[in-house]
């Protein structure tokens, strides 16, 4: 019985982290996605000043 609570207290522990390997990827995508938009919307807006 031992033995089983290590396996599924492991599992439990491997899965965690996953989840959390996965929302911090998600989080970094997010902020480069929404940094590349706010680039080039001022882009956009400067050249629309100067033509």
């Amino acid at each position: 019985m031992e033995n089983y609570n290590k396996t599924d207290c492991l599992a439990l522990t491997i899965r965690k982290e996953h989840r959390l390997i996965v929302i911090n990827k998600a989080v970094k995508k997010t902020i480069t996605i929404s940094l590349k938009t706010v680039f080039a919307a001022i882009c956009l807006t400067l050249l629309n000043v100067f033509v």
